[in-house]
């Protein structure tokens, strides 16, 4: 009764609803990536500063740490939310994979720029010490927490590149000697 027809409806409303879940992860990505990439600067308005600095003090651990993952994730998410509108940038696909892979980059350097950042300054910890809820609140909020987030988002849009990409198709032509027809091999002889 229903035949091929109810076959290809299930087909559309399940792309539909990936694109419903690749925009919330879009969208997740900037609002996570911002909050990233400000926190150090907003944060010390309302008592949370990880580092001790006050509000909006400008310095190379806030703008490699911060300020530069949380730009590049928040161009990501919109980029990967553009995508889920069916607005297709760049390469299509293929950039929604390269999307997905960079978000994840960030995530990671979310997670691991503040416990690497003494080695690469050769400075001192980025977090300031404190209680053990203070430093956890810091870690979670300013860089795992952002982190994990952008991480699983990423992977969410590489899953969805990787699951709706175009196959691929190899279209030959006929050697020589071939009838491209029947399939047919002309000896020749």
């Amino acid at each position: 009764m229903f035949g091929h027809h109810g076959r290809e409806h299930e087909a559309v409303a399940r792309v539909r609803v990936g694109r419903f879940g690749l925009g919330i992860a879009g969208l997740v990505a900037i609002l996570v990536s911002a909050w990233g990439g400000i926190v150090p600067y907003v944060g010390p308005l309302f008592g949370y500063s990880g580092d001790g600095a006050g509000a909006w003090h400008w310095s190379l651990a806030h703008g490699v740490l911060a300020l530069v993952p949380g730009v590049a994730g928040v161009l990501l998410g919109l980029f990967v939310l553009a995508e889920s509108r069916g607005i297709t940038v760049g390469r299509g696909r293929l950039s929604l994979a390269t999307t997905g892979t960079l978000l994840m980059l960030c995530g990671a350097w979310f997670a691991i720029g503040p416990l690497a950042w003494p080695v690469i300054s050769n400075g001192s910890a980025y977090f300031v010490s404190g209680s053990h809820l203070r430093i956890l609140a810091d870690v979670v909020g300013y860089s795992i927490g952002t982190g994990i987030v952008l991480v699983v988002c990423g992977a969410f849009v590489d899953g969805w590149a990787s699951r709706h990409q175009r196959k691929a198709t190899v279209v030959t032509a006929p050697a020589e000697g071939v009838d491209a027809t029947s399939g047919r091999v002309e000896s020749g002889i």
